[in-house]
């Protein structure tokens, strides 16, 4: 004879980091309990797929092992659920309930409350996280006020060190319903907020004779790229700002590039250097800016700021220009004395190069990336960015 089920019972397809279960779930009724479902499951221990009458839910533990899998791993959801049906049942996968797409919305969600607990916004705090407010910094770095005193007079002795480089591996295509898309926590990781930066690039469209120029200097591809087009691409790469001496990424900076680094007015670039500068530590005047074209970025940089609204400095803010060491070997020789880390006087013993090592493992992630949403996008590079920051931080003591 069968055992009668519960009254209120119902099949819910339970996601563990040791496979896929169906399992029936009687909703307690108690007196004093909550009747609502979603609920009950988070009190549990399993995170809903839906809101309302859930039919599926995963254990806190495989999400978990699902965002340390996409950060060390840089395994796409596609994959770790397939791992997970072959677990399930290796010699007839297809018999699997197929939970990837609630996978993909689960682990968005489970991102963003992580990043907002970690970060004090997740215990019903009234205000909503700022630019930059989901993302480490460099300890080291100078910031007056938490890592050296608000007030001190030895300004000559202090200075922002920043590189400025461009990835153009990870593009991004063009959403088929970008009217669908829901940022979740735009411009509170690196990335800059959407709205802002699209208002700064309408306000600073290229004009027909810049959209021609040329390098003054060598053949350089991060210049010359602007003149290249692809209409299938919403972004063609995206372009950041690091500490040039820890290689942390500056919060609320990161850019995409819609026509490789626009050597028309730099729009993007000059963007992402504003934004930097703000961000890190706006008492700190002297700032050094490393970039692989400094010698074209330079000549109208303050002429720009001026002329567009959507750049701001901070006042009385010095800017020094310099070419990484490696990439100034392709430059042309008057380059060498004016824009070698060798000459210019605080820039200490840098190569201006350590962007190009922190690519590589986003360049792992670019072609999983690449067809997301455009806030999905978003949150899963300032994910990998903030991961990355992580492993500086707590390292740094080792060195």
């Amino acid at each position: 004879m069968e055992a009668s089920l519960p009254h209120d019972t119902s099949p819910v397809t339970i996601v563990h980091s040791s496979g896929v279960f169906i399992h029936n779930v009687a909703w307690c009724h108690c007196q004093g309990s909550v009747p609502i479902q979603h609920l009950q499951l988070l009190r549990a221990g399993l995170f809903p797929a839906s809101s309302t009458r859930p039919k599926s839910a995963f254990t806190f533990e495989v999400l978990d092992h699902f965002l340390i899998d996409s950060l060390e791993c840089k395994t796409s959801a596609r994959s770790f659920f397939e791992k997970l049906t072959r677990l399930t049942n290796n010699a007839f996968p297809g018999s699997v309930p197929d939970r990837y797409r609630e996978l993909m919305r689960v682990s968005r969600l489970w991102r963003d409350l992580k990043n907002r607990k970690w970060f004090g916004f997740g215990h019903d705090v009234e205000s909503s996280p700022g630019s930059g407010d989901l993302a480490l910094f460099c300890p080291l770095c100078p910031q007056p006020g938490i890592n050296m005193p608000l007030l001190w007079e030895r300004k000559w002795l202090v200075m922002k060190r920043l590189v400025v480089d461009g990835n153009f591996t990870a593009q991004h295509m063009n959403m088929r319903e970008p009217e669908q898309d829901i940022f979740l926590s735009d411009g509170s990781g690196y990335m800059v907020t959407d709205s802002e930066y699209q208002a700064h690039l309408a306000s600073a469209s290229e004009s027909k004779e810049a959209s021609h120029m040329r390098s003054a200097c060598s053949n350089h591809r991060a210049v010359n790229a602007a003149n290249a087009n692809r209409s299938n691409l919403r972004a063609t790469g995206v372009g950041a700002t690091a500490c040039a001496r820890h290689g942390c990424f500056v919060p609320h900076s990161v850019v995409d590039f819609q026509k490789g680094e626009r050597q028309s007015r730099h729009m993007n670039v000059d963007y992402s250097i504003c934004n930097a500068i703000n961000q890190a530590a706006k008492s700190v005047d002297n700032s050094l800016i490393i970039y692989d074209v400094g010698c074209q970025w330079s000549l109208h940089f303050g002429e720009r700021v001026d002329n567009c609204p959507g750049l701001t400095l901070p006042d009385n803010t010095e800017i020094v220009a310099a070419v990484g060491k490696f990439h100034l070997s392709a430059h042309k020789l008057a380059c060498f004395a004016r824009y070698s880390l060798n000459f210019i006087l605080g820039a200490a013993q840098v190569d201006g190069e350590i962007l190009e090592t922190l690519w590589a493992p986003f360049n792992k992630i670019s072609p999983t990336a690449c067809s997301m949403s455009q806030a999905h996008r978003q949150e899963i590079l300032d994910d990998h960015m903030r991961n990355s920051n992580w492993k500086k931080l707590v390292g740094i003591g080792e060195c």
